[in-house]
């Protein structure tokens, strides 16, 4: 077992000492992962391995006696597959919900969006889905002019990763959907179904930190999957109890709220869970689906896009340029990260991972700046985020985000109530007990 650097850990120590930390995991150690989201109606109409559960949202309403309300609004600024605002708009038959999420991804705001607008379609939509489906089928059978035009991402012609029969049977399923006669929300849930045959259907796989390629897996008949999620949606659809809430995704940069949301519609709730500072891109995690969606057109779209994210992974090389500098709060913040900094070896990646860490401390102090204006008087502010290990041997330090994002939320008039370490991870790589993931409550100052 390594031993993470001991500067690094009394800093924490130090800074950890000044908060209420607790052992969560009885809480929460099942519900800051997707526990349930596979089999639950609305929720499993797209996998998204690093979502929370469906179940988290109501046990956080109850701790902070938020259940049982009669008006309540609820802002997810990271809203990724739609967990939060899909499990916010199933408590609106008690109470009168309005749920808002942004998401930058491309891809992942139509998965979140098409689940949002599906459930508060209600059961009306079961039967069009049936129908459309019928046509899709139809058009694949018996359609011989249906345009696959191949994505210009060069995954998709690697014939190792994407069998061409089985590819040509998926570019054909998202071609009928295209021509097919029906709503744009209809299409945009079968979208989603066909999208959500990709992985099953190829020889790649998503491990948690890229796109792996598994030689021994066995890629699935595209046409057989595709019918099976459709079903599984139908079903949702016809038992959808009625909601009267209302819920939106919006598309835009989760790290400023206010471009988005009105300063003066304050917010009750505002529930989080960023992209950890552990070097995953989602951009590129999810890039099969996007490019198959026809989201990028070509590769400078696709960079694009990953400069627009989170500054949470080194994919790209951002601007070296930080906010917090030339604010007031540049002295604080500087005091924070600097034992963190100095912890980073001195080797080829040094110069990505200390942009990281002041990045993500740059991208954090300006949401809790912004979800400051925007959360009425008697609101709170919950966010799951995960530490991670960098570097290896004598030079591993861990990143405790959760302590350096509680440490920039009272920079920007917050109070930090609680610190609930959720679960340990990987504690066999190192003996560091920061190497966590917990669920921060903050209410306003």
């Amino acid at each position: 077992m390594i031993n993470a650097n001991p500067t690094v850990e009394a800093h924490y120590e130090v800074l950890e000492a000044e908060w209420k930390s607790v052992d969560g995991s009885l809480d929460f150690e099942r519900l800051v992962v997707p526990t349930g989201n596979s089999e639950s109606p609305f929720h499993r109409w797209f996998h998204l391995k690093e979502a929370f559960s469906v179940d988290l949202l109501p046990v956080i309403l109850k701790k902070l006696n938020f259940d049982g309300r009669g008006e309540l609004r609820v802002l997810d600024c990271f809203a990724g597959g739609g967990t939060t605002l899909v499990s916010a708009l199933e408590q609106s038959s008690e109470t009168c919900v309005n749920a808002t999420g942004i998401e930058q991804n491309p891809f992942l705001h139509h998965v979140s969006s098409t689940k949002v607008d599906a459930l508060r379609a209600g059961s009306q939509l079961g039967q069009q889905l049936e129908t459309a489906y019928k046509e899709v089928v139809h058009l694949c059978d018996s359609d011989a002019s249906l345009v696959t035009q191949m994505p210009s991402l060069s995954t998709f012609s690697n014939e190792a990763y994407f069998p061409p029969h089985l590819l040509s049977s998926l570019l054909r399923i998202k071609a009928a959907i295209q021509r097919a006669d029906t709503s744009v929300l209809t299409r945009n849930v079968l979208l989603t179904a066909a999208a959500s045959c990709v992985e099953s259907t190829s020889r790649l796989r998503r491990d948690g930190r890229a796109l792996r390629y598994a030689s021994e897996r066995q890629p699935r008949e595209p046409m057989e999957e595709f019918s099976a999620r459709v079903q599984q949606m139908i079903e949702d659809a016809e038992s959808a109890r009625p909601t009267s809430g209302f819920g939106t995704v919006l598309r835009g940069d989760g790290r400023r709220p206010l471009l988005y949301v009105d300063e003066s519609a304050k917010k009750d709730l505002i529930i989080f869970s960023p992209p950890y500072p552990n070097n995953i891109d989602y951009t590129e995690i999810y890039k099969t689906e996007a490019w198959y969606l026809d989201f990028y057109a070509d590769a400078q779209q696709f960079r694009s896009q990953r400069f627009k994210t989170l500054r949470s992974h080194p994919s790209v090389r951002f601007s070296d340029e930080y906010e917090y500098e030339s604010s007031s709060d540049a002295a604080s913040v500087r005091e924070l990260l600097a034992p963190i900094l100095e912890a980073v070896p001195d080797d080829r990646y040094a110069t990505g991972r200390k942009q990281l860490i002041k990045g993500y401390a740059d991208d954090m102090l300006t949401l809790f700046r912004q979800c400051r204006r925007i959360i009425s008087d008697s609101g709170r502010l919950v966010y799951v985020v995960g530490n991670s290990a960098h570097g290896s041997g004598d030079a591993l330090f861990v990143i405790a985000a959760d302590l350096i994002m509680a440490r920039l939320a009272e920079l920007a008039n917050w109070h930090v109530d609680e610190i609930s370490v959720a679960r340990n991870l990987r504690r066999r790589i190192t003996n560091s007990k920061f190497l966590r993931e917990s669920v921060v409550t903050l209410s306003p100052v």
